[in-house]
């Protein structure tokens, strides 16, 4: 008989490789001599994501990540109670590593970095492309010396592979109606990496952030939590990560699952996390997305998890959007850095011990 009701393969990762809360709850299990207990995890998805936010193809260059995860957990005193976790998870792009290809500027860019009193003196008219015509030989002369001195790339910037290691407490209630999560992650690259080093000029690719999870479970079926994070190094601020999960067989019973469905509603926010000298994401919300995932118990210590997400942007991820300097520069509307509305279809295979 299945002890574990709602041990999520996807669950035990999603907290550690891209930020997105997802609850993991289990029927409480009977006393066992063996505190400690683990699962080892690898998976795919089909886009870059993280904390709601699906990256554009542009950023990537390209769409889809690996990722795997070892995850630990060690009870103190009665089983179940008081736990002691610790994740160290690993994420891959599988396409590029440089922001946007790193590209050139676009025409209108090199033309205005000449003066356009000088051009227009010399003959030069827009050509409602973008780019400026050259009406006399002076002023093709003066276009093409700008753009040879500015030809070359704008400053580069890149998306590193994500390293990140999460400790936490975690007190489960006797009733088994609510549990609370307390600690610390620590992330070098990824998305959040990118936002400290080249949002905030940092020089390096690293977030510390310390965070409870409250989470209210009034039925074996419902979770109903908010994970809150500090970020106190890379970049100040909040993050905010309410969710709503349901859950049912669909084969099997509640005592002997061997295939569960399970719905979460998410959303991200932030407060004092951007600051308005950085032309990025303002605060406020940052994205909604509706997963589905369904865990296929092959055994009782081995799950695969397929999984589809729906993600739309918040207010904060739009006016990202809306004034990405890439776009600016190169003149490309497809310089964006995420995607107003995306799906994100993944698997992943855990093994439990």
């Amino acid at each position: 008989m299945k002890i574990r009701y709602a041990l999520l393969a996807a669950a035990l990762l999603a907290p550690a490789y891209a930020g997105t809360t997802e609850p993991q709850v289990e029927v409480k299990e009977a006393p066992a001599a063996k505190r400690l207990s683990g699962s080892v995890t690898f998976g795919y998805d089909s886009n870059y994501n993280g904390r709601g936010y699906v990256v554009s193809h542009s950023v990537a260059e390209g769409d889809s990540v690996l990722y795997g995860a070892l995850k630990l957990n060690y009870d103190i005193g009665k089983p179940g109670q008081w736990t002691l976790g610790s994740t160290i998870a690993y994420q891959v792009p599988t396409s590029g590593h440089s922001l946007y290809g790193n590209p050139g500027f676009g025409p209108s860019y090199l033309a205005q970095a000449a003066g356009i009193d000088q051009l227009l003196a010399n003959g030069m008219m827009p050509d409602g492309k973008g780019g400026y015509t050259q009406a006399t030989p002076e002023g093709e002369a003066l276009y093409k010396a700008t753009s040879q001195k500015l030809k070359g790339k704008i400053k580069p910037a890149n998306i590193e592979n994500q390293f990140t290691v999460i400790t936490e407490a975690k007190y489960t209630s006797t009733t088994g109606l609510w549990n609370v999560a307390l600690g610390h992650n620590f992330t070098h690259g990824g998305l959040l990496g990118v936002m400290a080093k080249h949002y905030r000029d940092q020089g390096a690719s690293c977030i510390n952030e310390v965070f409870i999870a409250p989470e209210w479970t009034p039925y074996k079926w419902l979770s109903i939590g908010v994970k809150t994070s500090y970020s106190f190094q890379g970049i100040q601020g909040w993050w905010f990560e309410p969710y709503v999960t349901a859950k049912a067989p669909i084969i099997g019973t509640p005592e002997d699952i061997k295939l569960l469905g399970v719905l979460t509603l998410g959303m991200s926010a932030t407060a004092d996390y951007f600051a308005d000298p950085y032309n990025a994401c303002s605060n406020g919300s940052q994205a909604f997305w509706i997963k589905f995932s369904t865990p296929w118990f092959v055994k009782d210590n081995f799950i695969i998890t397929p999984s589809i997400s729906f993600n739309w942007l918040g207010k904060g991820g739009i006016k990202a959007n809306k004034g990405s300097e890439f776009k600016h520069y190169t003149e490309n509307p497809n310089m964006v850095p995420f995607r107003n509305f995306g799906v994100v279809a993944g698997v992943s295979a855990t093994y439990m011990f």
